[in-house]
């Protein structure tokens, strides 16, 4: 209950210091434009690579769930 309070308690401190953010005159340079976009790419990279290795995990689950019923009834049937 009481680290509830103080997330609530910082959540509304950061909001407020967001609020009230002064106007920033910076500079980015070209290098910086391409480490955003390499960071990016990056990210996009590691979510599918993610997505990809569970979806194949979750199919082979699926696939050996599924597939250990249809071999079992194949067996009934040449055994009788």
């Amino acid at each position: 209950m009481k680290s509830n309070s103080i997330l609530v308690i910082l959540l509304i401190f950061c909001c407020l210091l967001i609020s009230f953010a002064n106007t920033a005159y910076a500079y980015l340079d070209p290098a910086t434009g391409s480490m955003i976009v390499q960071a990016v790419i990056a990210a996009v990279a590691a979510i599918s690579v993610s997505i990809g290795i569970f979806w194949g995990r979750l199919r082979s689950f699926f696939s050996r769930l599924f597939g250990r019923k249809n071999n079992r009834k194949k067996n009934d049937t040449n055994n009788s």
